[in-house]
């Protein structure tokens, strides 16, 4: 074997920069969604791990538009039917659709409105799925305020 190869395969063991991948986007918080979806995309936030061929993943980019907002915009049924009438009415819904989304900049205001629906949710989500008729009225009334938000 040339020194070349023995000097790559130390590089590629034992640096942690060397993941071909990636490695900016490893255990890093996010957002993802499965790619094969039903009539509305469920997207959720996603934890400090590796990614999942099946599973999609994007990272916020900027202040302006932080992950919790785009988190509302994806999961608002406008979304899911935009997506599913102009941009993919197919079954999946990938990295190449989400670019294609009308993201507008959010007002101070808009952002802490959506902040607040969206730990609502997180909240909802959390305490698990009781068949209660105010939990799922809660829920309707979450739903409902994130589509008029979008």
């Amino acid at each position: 074997m040339g020194a070349w190869y023995l000097l790559t395969v130390r590089f590629l063991k034992t640096d942690p920069k060397a993941r071909y991948q990636g490695y900016t986007f490893y255990f890093r918080e996010g957002l993802c969604w499965s790619d094969i979806n039903t009539t509305f995309l469920k997207c959720r936030i996603k934890q400090k791990s590796i990614h999942d061929v099946k599973s999609m993943s994007i990272f916020g980019v900027c202040d302006k538009v932080p992950e919790k907002y785009i988190l509302c915009v994806i999961n608002s049924t406008l979304i899911s039917y935009y997506v599913d009438t102009f941009v993919n009415n197919t079954q999946t819904f990938q990295i190449n659709d989400a670019r294609q989304l009308p993201i507008i900049v959010p007002t101070s205001e808009q952002l802490s409105f959506c902040s607040a629906l969206a730990k609502a949710a997180i909240a909802q989500k959390i305490k698990g799925n009781e068949s209660s008729n105010i939990q799922k009225q809660l829920d309707d009334f979450i739903e409902n305020q994130i589509f008029g938000l979008v």
